[in-house]
């Protein structure tokens, strides 16, 4: 008889990509991932990848067998979760994704005291710009922030995360305010890296602007400091800038043309019961995050005047002229 366990974990490894990747995913040592998976080919006397040092394959017999290794996996998964639904008590790691600066700066400081009251959980939280397929890579719950939750997992939307024109009162009286997204040519606009098209600004109503800068930047906080520092006008989430907004460090321009699609969700793989563990985050999330998120609950950001009153350097330049 086959050993069922290492069944499943050669089911992962395919699912997963690769050896390391698995092994990561379950706690393993790549070393001993490899070992287990060795043991199964030489027990069933077949060969079930192919391997080299930059990628791995299935053979023939590896597909046929992955097959029936994947649904064990699936029906072990479920009979485990249906047994966790059942024992009440949140326990068991949680593996949490979220994107590098909402997690530090509002997912880390709620890991002490849900830790606290949830003594048999242990947490891994992963922070990367870059989203990993939730399911695949084994996480319980991942926070995405974008228009519209993914179809392939199941979303609980947590928070509206408006964007927002900004630079300081400093840099608007030296530059002059912009009045409409198109006043943003003749303006130092400081650039996110990380976006398909760094260059151009997305408004309301489809309206797009391509614009320039001194600087790029594939960090979200690093472009907010650059903002606070003077360098120019950033185009940022509030959840990053509405301290700096309150406090009046940075001005909020083009209010009326700013996109406001943007939302925060908690996701997780589709077709999965709610563990006690991914039940309680969930919860505390949604309680932490309802029914304002926390760069909203101050009151709003600061606001100054409205930027048609400001003058752009194109409208010195024609008042010149005149």
């Amino acid at each position: 008889m086959l050993p069922v366990q290492q069944m499943i974990l050669f089911a992962r490894v395919v699912d997963a990509g690769s050896f390391a990747a698995a092994a990561k995913g379950l706690g393993q040592t790549r070393a001993a991932v490899s070992k287990q998976i060795a043991a199964l080919e030489e027990r069933i006397g077949a060969q079930l990848l192919n391997r080299t040092t930059r990628s791995m394959h299935l053979t023939e017999i590896g597909a046929e067998f992955y097959a029936r290794c994947a649904r064990i996996a699936e029906e072990a998964e479920e009979a485990e979760r249906a047994v966790a639904s059942l024992q009440g008590a949140p326990r068991g790691l949680l593996r949490i994704s979220a994107p590098l600066t909402f997690g530090r700066r509002y997912l880390a400081p709620l890991v002490a005291p849900f830790l606290e009251a949830h003594p048999d959980i242990a947490i891994d939280l992963v922070l990367d710009d870059e989203p990993p397929d939730i399911a695949r890579d084994g996480f319980d719950v991942g926070i995405r922030i974008a228009p519209r939750p993914d179809s392939q997992l199941t979303a609980h939307r947590l928070a509206d995360s408006p964007h927002v024109v900004c630079g300081t009162p400093d840099y608007f009286e030296r530059a002059g305010v912009p009045a409409t997204p198109e006043d943003l040519r003749d303006h130092r606009c400081l650039l996110y890296a990380s976006l398909p098209t760094p260059r151009l600004w997305r408004f309301r109503d489809g309206k797009s602007v391509r614009v320039s800068g001194p600087f790029t930047v594939n960090h979200g906080e690093s472009l907010r400091q650059a903002a606070v520092d003077g360098l120019g006008v950033a185009y940022l989430p509030r959840f990053i800038v509405g301290d700096d907004l309150e406090a009046g460090r940075l001005r909020s321009v083009l209010e009326d043309h700013a996109t406001s699609q943007q939302k925060v969700f908690a996701v997780m793989p589709r077709n999965r019961n709610l563990t006690p563990k991914v039940r309680a985050f969930v919860e505390m999330l949604e309680a932490h995050f309802h029914p304002a998120p926390p760069w909203e609950r101050s009151g709003g950001a600061a606001r100054g005047p409205r930027a048609a009153r400001g003058k752009t350097p194109r409208a010195r330049a024609r008042k010149k002229a005149s």
